[in-house]
């Protein structure tokens, strides 16, 4: 068959002329078109678009559809055609599926204040009667035939975005469809399925239930949708808002039931109790996730994690509302292991995080790790930390605001497969990190004792955090972000414990201005790991590739090139934001130490941009300035408006020649 050829110039001009004539006009008399939008569109040429799409496939389908009506299984009807179709219902036989394509026009801002509105609200009422009406009679020429009603958007234009089916309607077209039969996935709008008959529905084959409504939307009142879960026996995906106080009290009771059984039977081998134990399995739940936005959380995520704790891989919850006051969020109430469970992700927006101390310790096979909420300020004697775990297969762990201060970090100690390591807290846009003095974070870690005046702390604290060692042993590390206190108190003697890192960003810029003087120490770790009183080796690591260190880092320039150059000799990327005693002059030794085998890409600074003179001088260009890319340097020093801000001028450094 020969390729369809391109319009030509007569072919367009042909078409053009059709949608002038008389005939086509006619044939738009047939599309029904709120006065207001027509007379909007006409100014235009976008009606012939319209037209033209609307009529093409109404004629496309009728042409394709009414030769072989008595065979198709599966209908596509455009509704401003129902006409057509309603008359020869008696011809669908085979139909098990009909999907009106809603290429009417009701709702629009220009129908709504053009005055439209009554008249184009009563054409949708007539064309909805005539989808109820047409359902009807086919149920009664072929019942149970007919499964399945849905609706359709063309191309997703945006003349179409807010047309549906109601849910009235579509409640009373499913009222007189059979009950769906084998459902293993309950979504979008298949729920109107269940709605319709939720106790006729069978379950026991749904394996993937999806509902971003509140439960009290998923029914009428009369059916209690915390029933619906109990029925489903084979569910593994379960993505759902807050259900409410004891939503799953039952899956609970199940699992202490079948853990008791289990305890008191003990020894026995075969017989009645394991016919029985058999035929009240528990769900096998495997995913779940939980968002809360209008209800909030209440015991369902315990109780999952209790309730379905042999089985559970992925646990996910975000909370979205909004909340004036600090509100505190428990997690890990009553929770046993999970030996499944690879995917632990919580990630409260608004709230603050209540992790119990044990929660980590019963996830000993999880590789994903996310704890967060946006905790910025507190106060060290209300921080209870948590007990060790061992994380022996984690790869990403992130913890963010008051996870990351109730962490054990022996936890580190077991894991020899992270890749990524974040333990960070909320940052304030103008005021930076929130550090409390040093005195009181000493304190809280058990490191002085005895009486500080000028505080309010006159005995030793009651729960002490254990001390950061910084002695773990991290192969496989690539990532690695701190901040606020953990930024301050970072040494680098872990460095060599992490031969594969690659990007390392601390952050300790503070409203406080907390500085910390780089001391000759800060170069060199133990010989023997493990051993504080081997003799001292310079700390190099030359898998790193980017270098971001904020905050009052103070070192003149000869320190800052011995960091630079001896212990990170392969870095790309470098943010030097908030350093204090060091100069341009010293930045720029930096950058040319290695002109031969250069490797600088990125510079991000805080240092004042170079005067004329000390531009001529160290010969620097302005990125608009560069004519010739290939007599600079390849590294890009971007300078920013003040500390912590954003690039005011980038310049390049002119290549020895």
């Amino acid at each position: 068959m020969d390729a369809l050829q391109p319009f030509s110039q007569d072919d367009e001009e042909a078409e053009q002329s059709f949608y002038l004539s008389d005939e086509f006009n006619h044939l738009c008399q047939s599309y029904y078109l709120a006065p207001a939008y027509a007379k909007v569109i006409s100014s235009n040429q976008e009606h012939f678009y319209l037209y033209r799409q609307v009529l093409l496939y109404r004629d496309v389908t009728w042409l394709f559809a009414n030769p072989i009506l008595e065979q198709l299984q599966s209908l596509t009807i455009p509704l401003s055609d129902i006409k057509r179709y309603t008359c020869i219902v008696c011809r669908m036989e085979s139909l098990e599926h009909i999907r009106y394509l809603l290429d009417e026009v009701w709702i629009n801002p220009i129908i709504i204040l053009g005055g439209s509105l009554p008249e184009t609200m009563e054409r949708k009422e007539v064309m909805l009667s005539m989808v109820v009406q047409m359902i009807k009679d086919h149920v009664r020429l072929f019942p149970s035939r007919l499964k399945m009603v849905s609706s359709c958007y063309q191309n997703d234009r945006n003349t179409y975005l807010g047309q549906f089916i109601p849910k009235d309607v579509r409640l009373k077209i499913f009222r007189m469809l059979p009950p769906a039969r084998r459902m293993k996935s309950l979504t979008g709008d298949i729920w109107i399925q269940l709605a319709a008959h939720p106790e006729a529905t069978k379950l026991q084959y749904l394996e993937t239930l999806c509902s971003s409504m509140p439960g009290e939307q998923w029914f009428s009142t009369g059916y209690d949708y915390r029933q619906l879960l109990q029925r489903c026996r084979n569910l593994k995906n379960l993505d759902i808002p807050p259900l409410g106080q004891g939503s799953f009290a039952w899956a609970v009771h199940e699992k202490k039931d079948h853990d008791s059984r289990i305890i008191s039977n003990k020894g026995q081998e075969g017989g009645p109790w394991e016919e029985e134990l058999q035929s009240h399995c528990l769900v096998p739940l495997e995913n779940v996730t939980i968002t809360e936005q209008h209800k909030s959380l209440t015991d369902e995520v315990d109780n999952v994690a209790f309730a379905f704790s042999e089985t559970l891989a992925t646990i996910t919850v975000t909370t979205l509302r909004i909340d004036t006051e600090v509100r505190w969020i428990q997690f890990g109430r009553g929770w046993v292991d999970l030996p499944m469970l690879t995917r632990l992700d919580i990630n409260v927006k608004f709230a603050r995080l209540d992790i119990h101390p044990e929660l980590l310790t019963h996830c000993p096979n999880v590789t994903f790790v996310k704890l967060a909420d946006r905790t910025y300020g507190y106060r060290c004697q209300d921080i209870v930390p948590c007990q060790a775990a061992q994380l022996a297969n984690v790869e990403s762990l992130l913890l963010v605001g008051w996870s990351a201060l109730t962490f054990h970090q022996a936890t580190l100690h077991s894991a020899r497969k992270l890749t990524k390591l974040e333990i960070t807290l909320e940052i304030d846009t103008e005021d930076g990190c929130f550090i409390p003095p040093p005195a009181e974070l000493k304190w809280s870690y058990g490191i002085e004792h005895g009486v500080r005046e000028g505080t309010e702390f006159q005995e030793p604290p009651v729960i002490v955090r254990a001390q950061w060692t910084w002695d773990w042993y991290l192969p496989c590390l690539t990532d690695l972000q701190l901040t606020s206190e953990f930024a301050y108190y970072f040494q680098f003697q872990l460095l060599p414990g992490c031969p594969s890192l690659r990007s390392l960003s601390l952050d300790m810029h503070s409203i406080d201005n907390d500085s910390l003087m780089m001391i000759p120490e800060d170069l060199v770790a133990p010989s023997v790991r493990g051993n504080p009183f081997s003799p001292p080796t310079r700390i190099v690591v030359s898998s790193l590739r980017q270098l971001c260190l904020r905050g009052r880092w103070i070192m003149d320039d000869a320190y800052m090139l011995d960091f630079m150059t001896g212990m990170f000799p392969n870095v790309e990327d470098w943010t030097l934001d908030g350093w204090e005693s060091i100069t341009l002059r010293g930045l720029i030794a930096v950058l040319r130490t290695q002109e031969h085998k250069y490797h600088y890409q990125k510079v991000y600074t805080s240092l004042a941009l170079p005067t004329e003179n000390e531009a001529e001088e160290f010969e620097m260009l302005l990125e608009s300035s560069a004519e010739s890319k290939a007599v600079v340097l390849p590294v890009r020093v971007h300078f920013l408006n003040i500390p912590y801000g954003v690039t005011s001028a980038v310049y390049y450094l002119l290549a020895a020649m």
